[in-house]
């Protein structure tokens, strides 16, 4: 369909309400999250002339947080009519290049791009927008471009094949369970403590650590998303909310669009399998058996899943940390636990699926750091069978230093988890518990809620420099 100009310029100017307003209408009820300040800061920089590239799964707060850029922009002076912004799964921009999106949102009397910053969002709807958005890189020396979308391992792939030297990627994860407690002003029962890790190591403790927990129960069912996160008393209907976006937006129409999927029932019952089996060990035969699907689709499946974010594969490792050759087994997580309550509703601590969810939440915090050197280790050899839920490894990938035991439990056993710490020369390993909170030479223990905590804060402090 082939719309009027007209049409096409009426929505491009009632999408840019600023131009004469100098005013984003919701700006001053959105919290900024703490990856605000670098996002912004690589949309000002004008050493380098790149493209930024927002990536993420949806509903973490991609698009509010550009208009968050658009408003620092107006307050810091820049003229308003030199901020353009573009939603590409609008359906009146469909087969709209970006150079004529830009050239119908420009003024007659000024037909120049120089000096503006344009932002085009959800750019995964345009095909070949790596190669578009090259080419007003190359174009246009003195202009800034901003591009965001939801399908993060394919953005990037297309991102580095087509725009070397073009494009600056900035990763958005959904939320951190720091960012829950601190945006929500939880924080108050925390005190700041330290703990021996080669060197001290900043930690936290509470002495409510039931309430504590109540808040982590409520970060796993709802927290991934700000939206719900920071509204979850005004917002009805939660889960409906999220099962809407994951069936809906992603995998009934952002895959297909990019992969040419036709089969999407089967997709989502794919997904419906491995979400529920999120934290388990699985192996390909058995998920082929389960769901129905060959091994070659069970593989594709899963690298559109990933492209997608909805799903990370852990791989595994043995008893000294060696890769396997052959790979059969792997661990599949989910990399918002709230995704589960979408699909399947509510849960409770009481569920037998809730130690999963644990699991989860707390390897989707390692999301936001080195998850790339993550692995989890089983092994059995001459009859001795083992396995540590996750691993970290030497950025050369060759050695293990720090291995991590997750329960949801207060009868703990470590018999297992010092079995690989022998074999790695791990001084010091970690167990998570429910309520415990113990630090001796060897053995960290300490409650999930706040050991979640306490990864996504300390992440964010170290890239961000507090």
């Amino acid at each position: 369909m082939v719309f009027s100009d007209n049409i096409l310029e009426n929505r491009i100017k009632s999408d840019h309400t600023w131009w004469e307003t100098k005013q984003i209408p919701f700006y001053t009820e959105l919290n900024k999250r703490r990856y605000f300040t670098p996002f912004y800061g690589l949309i000002q920089q004008s050493a380098l002339h790149r493209a930024v590239v927002l990536m993420g799964p949806r509903r973490i707060g991609k698009t509010v947080m550009m208009y968050q850029a658009i408003q620092d922009l107006l307050d810091s002076g820049i003229e308003p009519k030199k901020i353009l912004y573009f939603s590409l799964d609008t359906p009146i921009f469909t087969n709209v290049s970006l150079d004529e999106l830009i050239f119908r949102a420009l003024t007659p009397n000024d037909e120049s791009i120089e000096d503006c910053f344009i932002f085009f969002d959800e750019i995964q709807y345009l095909k070949n927008w790596e190669i578009h958005l090259k080419s007003l890189v190359d174009r246009n020396r003195r202009t800034k471009f901003i591009a965001s979308g939801s399908a993060a391992a394919a953005l990037r792939m297309k991102s580095i094949e087509s725009g070397a030297g073009r494009f600056s990627d900035f990763f958005l994860p959904p939320l951190t369970f720091a960012e829950y407690i601190d945006l929500n002003g939880y924080n108050a029962s925390l005190v700041k403590i330290e703990v021996d890790f080669g060197g001290p190591r900043r930690f936290y403790k509470t002495e409510d650590i039931e309430q504590f927990n109540r808040h982590f129960t409520d970060y796993i069912n709802f927290g991934g998303f700000p939206e719900i996160a920071l509204n979850k008393e005004e917002v009805k209907n939660p889960e409906q909310v999220i099962q809407k976006d994951i069936t809906d937006k992603v995998i009934m129409k952002d895959l297909p669009g990019l992969f040419g999927i036709e089969n999407t029932l089967e997709l989502q019952q794919f997904f419906n399998v491995l979400a529920f089996r999120t934290g388990e060990i699985l192996n390909y035969r058995n998920v082929s058996e389960e769901t129905k699907t060959d091994n070659k689709t069970v593989k594709k499946y899963i690298e559109y899943l990933e492209s997608a974010f909805l799903i990370k594969v852990l791989h595994r490792v043995d008893v000294t940390a060696e890769r396997f050759k052959n790979i059969t087994q792997f661990k599949v997580y989910l990399t918002n636990p709230s995704l589960f309550t979408g699909l399947f509703g509510k849960i409770s601590e009481s569920d037998e699926r809730f130690p999963y969810l644990v699991e989860t939440a707390v390897f989707a915090q390692y999301l936001h750091r080195e998850h790339q050197y993550l692995r989890y280790a089983s092994w059995n050899r001459n009859g001795k069978a083992g396995e540590v839920d996750l691993i970290q490894l030497s950025p050369n990938f060759r050695k293990a230093y720090r291995a991590l035991e997750v329960k949801w439990s207060d009868s703990l056993k470590s018999d297992k988890l010092k079995h690989f710490m022998l074999k790695n020369s791990i001084q010091k390993g970690i167990i998570t518990s429910k309520r415990t909170f113990n630090d001796s030479d060897d053995l960290l223990v300490v409650p999930n809620s706040i050991y979640a905590y306490v990864v996504g804060k300390n992440a964010l402090d170290d890239q961000y420099g507090e």
